[in-house]
């Protein structure tokens, strides 16, 4: 299966199904790994668990509890987190739902924050989802597991004490966390303009299918990200603008913040899909000025040969009688050699009018 198909493929729940099944905790290799991370004013503690228990002590203890749960394929542990934080049906299948689109929706005593992490993989896009669960003193965040953690960088954060979420509380976790999320497309979409550049230069001087091949892929993972950020930029909107149940004035700053990096990467995408239409149509004019030189080329020898067609045909007929209305230069010595001179004469006479007219100046 090509990469553009692998792209395009999507992961959808069987219909008829309603959501997370509860079951037992699996220790296979699709079982989800939940990381515990409790700040409070004095520090922070980072642990695993396997236990319901254990997280209802966590909640009760910490006054900023975050849990995350990397792996979207096991319905058992998501089922015991419902459990434990009273988060209902629907909303545990937005949270392990593959294609979600990003969004913010509350849900009672939670604010569920649905957005698309980004990565490269080889040469292609791809965007993974990420639930967020923003309760009073806790944020549950929902993963794929994938390679880097893009949440590593606030783990070292908090583990260091570059960060006080212990004192400002969830929400300002929440915006970290979303913050990082953002700051991931830059990277990724800085590659762009050295891709352009070099699709730019192919189409110019070696244009062939792979480079055709090369923007549409482009294309297509460029719109990739637009469909992850147009979205994005609504939720974040709706963070910083309007009022929203546990998020307070300091988070909604930063959301806000959010929001401007968020709109500078949609005018850095839009620029690059207009440089990409643009490469498209250069491509095409690259080939049609090939082909025009090709049939120039063409139409010259064949101009060329017309005449020597023309004089080799008139002197094959040989009416060999003593008539003098036959061809000349039938019986002369030097007939042939006449004849040859003539044709050069002809071929050069030829050359010098095209010459003339530009017509062979500007052969590639």
């Amino acid at each position: 299966m090509s990469s553009r198909k692998q792209r395009r493929r999507r992961r959808h729940r069987r219909p008829g199904t309603s959501g997370p099944q509860a079951g037992p905790v699996s220790q296979g290799t699709g079982a989800a790994v939940l990381r515990l991370v409790g700040c409070d004013p004095d520090g922070c503690e980072e642990s695993t668990v396997l236990r319901a228990e254990e997280l209802t002590l966590a909640r009760e203890r910490w006054p900023v509890l975050w849990i995350d749960v990397e792996g979207l394929e096991d319905p058992a542990v998501t089922r015991m987190i419902g459990d434990v934080f009273e988060i209902g049906e629907l909303a545990l299948e937005d949270a392990v739902t593959p294609d979600e689109r990003p969004k913010v929706e509350v849900f009672g005593h939670q604010v569920l924050i649905a957005a698309r992490t980004v990565r490269t993989e080889g040469q292609s896009i791809v965007t993974d989802p990420v639930c967020v669960f923003l309760g009073d003193r806790y944020l549950i965040t929902f993963r794929e597991r994938v390679s880097p953690d893009p949440f590593e960088g606030v783990r070292q954060r908090i583990r260091h004490g570059r960060t006080r979420i212990g004192r400002e509380g969830a929400d300002a976790l929440c915006a970290l966390l979303l913050d990082v999320v953002i700051d991931g497309y830059f990277p990724v979409l800085e590659q762009f303009g050295d891709r352009l550049e070099d699709l730019e230069e192919e189409a110019l001087d070696r244009p062939s299918r792979t480079a055709l091949a090369g923007i549409h892929d482009v294309r297509n993972d460029l719109m990739t990200l637009r469909r992850a950020l147009w979205p994005t930029r609504d939720l974040l909107h709706a963070l910083g603008r309007e009022p929203t149940p546990l998020v307070g004035d300091h988070a909604r700053a930063h959301f806000r913040d959010c929001y401007d990096h968020t709109m500078e990467l949609l005018d850095l995408m839009e620029a690059y899909r207009e440089i990409g239409s643009d490469l498209r149509d250069i491509y095409l004019a690259s080939i049609n000025n090939r082909m025009n030189d090709v049939m120039k080329v063409l139409t010259v020898i064949a101009t060329l040969f017309m005449p020597l067609t023309f004089i080799t045909g008139f002197y094959g007929m040989n009416f060999d009688t003593d008539s003098p209305w036959n061809m000349p230069l039938l019986k002369f010595r030097y007939g042939a050699l006449v004849a040859i001179a003539m044709m050069l004469a002809t071929t050069g006479g030829l050359m010098w009018f095209f010459w003339r007219r530009g017509w062979l100046r500007r052969w590639h």
